[in-house]
C-alpha cells in the first residue's frame, strides 16, 4: 500500500462495495455515506476489513473498526493512508 494515492484507495474501495452489494447499475462515490444508507452494516464492514488486508495488505487496528470510520469511503481512504503511513516509517 505504500506508493497508492488515497485517489486509487478510494477507486478500489468504490469498486468493491459496489460489487458487493449493490445492484450491477448501482455505484458508490468516495462521499455516498454508505453505512447511513445501509450500504453496508456490522457483518459487511468486516468483509471490507478483510479486503483491504487483502488488497493493501494492511490490517487495521482493531479500535478502528467501527462505524464513524466507514461513514464514507472517503473517510476510510484516509482512515488507510493513515495506517499505511504508520507502517512505512516503521
Amino acid at each position: 500500500m505504500l506508493n497508492l494515492s488515497v485517489d486509487t484507495v478510494s477507486a478500489k474501495l468504490c469498486q468493491f462495495i459496489a460489487s458487493s452489494y449493490l445492484d450491477d447499475d448501482e455505484q458508490v462515490a468516495p462521499d455516498t455515506p454508505i453505512i447511513k444508507l445501509n450500504i453496508l452494516d456490522s457483518a459487511s464492514i468486516f468483509d471490507v476489513v478483510d479486503f483491504i488486508h487483502r488488497e493493501f495488505s494492511l490490517r487495521l487496528p482493531v479500535i478502528d473498526i467501527h462505524p464513524d470510520n466507514f461513514a464514507s469511503v472517503e473517510v476510510l481512504s484516509k482512515v488507510i493512508e493513515h495506517h499505511s503511513n504508520k507502517e512505512a516509517t516503521l
